[in-house]
């Protein structure tokens, strides 16, 4: 039987466990807080359309075509494209633009914000192409049962519900299934 714990992904649900492999049990946490009960689509392109443009403009003398796009993630079309654009922007409007660039897309923005770029990039290697939904509960049924049966006796209905986002009414009724088990056996 397995053992259902904080330190054991079998006991989060579905996304939340491969997370917890990743990443540990602190950032698995924030990011269910963070995206609990959405689906959140996490897109191919790592930077913006801005960010490329002024990339481009800024380093298009001193690199490559082929070196910008690897660097980039993303095809030398693309920079030859901005490349292109940005021939025909002047200075002022391009430093004005510099003010207002958001380097990455949304979604890994607010990662970015929230866990640094080294786990931003981790994320975005593992998950870019993907729209994954996050289920609003952290652990899976298993843990839940589990848990509620070592703390039954310790703590409330109240706290119970509140330490795992059950409803009392939730927590009162896997006590009574808990109860029901241990007097047939």
């Amino acid at each position: 039987m397995a053992i259902f714990n904080e330190s054991n992904p079998d006991s989060y649900r579905s996304i939340y466990g491969s997370l917890f492999s990743e990443f540990g049990e602190e950032i698995t946490t924030k990011i269910h807080e963070a995206y609990a009960g959405r689906q959140i689509s996490f897109p191919k392109k790592l930077y913006t359309e801005e960010y490329i443009n002024y990339y481009v403009q800024k380093n298009k003398t001193e690199k490559s075509p082929a070196v910008m796009a690897d660097e980039l993630e993303c095809t030398e079309r693309i920079v030859r494209r901005h490349m292109k654009e940005s021939r025909d922007m002047e200075s002022e409007q391009f430093e004005q633009s510099v003010k207002t660039i958001s380097r990455y897309r949304p979604v890994y923005n607010e990662l970015y914000l929230e866990f640094g770029e080294k786990i931003m990039k981790e994320i975005y290697a593992l998950y870019r192409g993907h729209q994954i939904s996050f289920p609003k509960k952290l652990y899976t049924e298993n843990y839940i049962m589990h848990y509620v049966k070592e703390h039954m006796w310790d703590m409330t209905g109240s706290e119970l519900a509140k330490e795992l986002g059950y409803t009392e009414r939730r927590i009162s009724q896997l006590i009574k299934s808990i109860m029901d088990r241990q007097e047939k056996s």
